[in-house]
């Protein structure tokens, strides 16, 4: 694992690089056991690229140090409150998020806003996957309707200690609900940066964590690669064996650690 680490490099920088010069980035994050302390596995998640990273905060400072000075266009993440302080022109809220939380309101309080609008985002996610289907004047006349019905509800009371909250959240971010409606490189949900944190959720409750910070480091390396090699149609196998290259002994890998 150390000298598979150590032969991928640099390609983390450079798909930093590509992540950075994208204008369209996701990000989520979530815990990680390194020498038996707490620390953070990030994502930064584009179309063409995956950037993982195990940090000792889940401050933004995280989320400056891998921008740098870049301010992308969009910044799609959920409602975590450093996410919405990373430097981005506009958001997107993830929408699946906002349906789970609004099917709470539904089901615990009888919150008729928090139904309302529920069917009003998957009215605007059914609408966003059916661009291609629907002229363009119909298509911004829906939206049009879509956001004056959102203003529409934001404006009555809400009903429900958990009601209330969410119509608050959606007054405050009003601007991140359907970014996604406006441009088509926008996704309506971060379900690609959670996906790209499956596979490290499911190693960290089988394994329980990493022991040693190189190998923390070395996993973050290895996600990355893997993660956007599979996103331009490489085989991963094959990518590891490249990395490893042609010294290594086959007998090596059938014997047991």
């Amino acid at each position: 694992m150390r000298r598979l680490a150590e032969n991928l490099q640099p390609r983390p920088e450079r798909i930093r690089r590509s992540i950075r010069a994208s204008p369209v980035i996701g990000c989520d994050e979530t815990g990680a056991r390194v020498d038996g302390t707490n620390r953070w596995q990030w994502v930064f998640e584009t179309p063409q690229a995956s950037y993982h990273l195990i940090a000792d905060s889940r401050g933004s400072r995280v989320i400056d140090d891998v921008l740098g000075d870049v301010k992308p266009q969009v910044w799609v993440s959920d409602c975590f409150s450093v996410q919405m302080k990373a430097p981005a022109q506009r958001r997107q809220l993830c929408m699946a998020h906002q349906l789970r939380d609004l099917q709470y309101g539904i089901e615990a309080e009888r919150c008729s806003f928090c139904w309302r609008m529920q069917q009003l985002f998957g009215r605007a996610m059914r609408l966003d996957a059916r661009c291609d289907e629907v002229l363009d004047d119909l298509f911004a006349a829906q939206v049009r309707h879509i956001e004056a019905a959102c203003d529409s509800l934001l404006v009555d009371d809400a009903s429900g200690k958990h009601g209330r909250r969410l119509q608050k959240r959606y007054r405050k971010h009003r601007d991140s609900l359907f970014t996604f409606l406006q441009r088509e490189d926008v996704p309506a949900d971060n379900n690609a940066s959670e996906r790209a944190l499956r596979t490290p959720v499911v190693h960290r409750k089988v394994s329980g964590g990493f022991r040693s910070r190189w190998g923390a480091e070395a996993y973050a390396t290895v996600s990355t690669v893997l993660q956007t090699a599979r996103k331009h149609g490489h085989d991963p196998l094959e990518t590891l064996t490249d990395a490893l290259g042609p010294s290594i002994d086959d007998n090596l890998l059938l014997q047991p650690p």
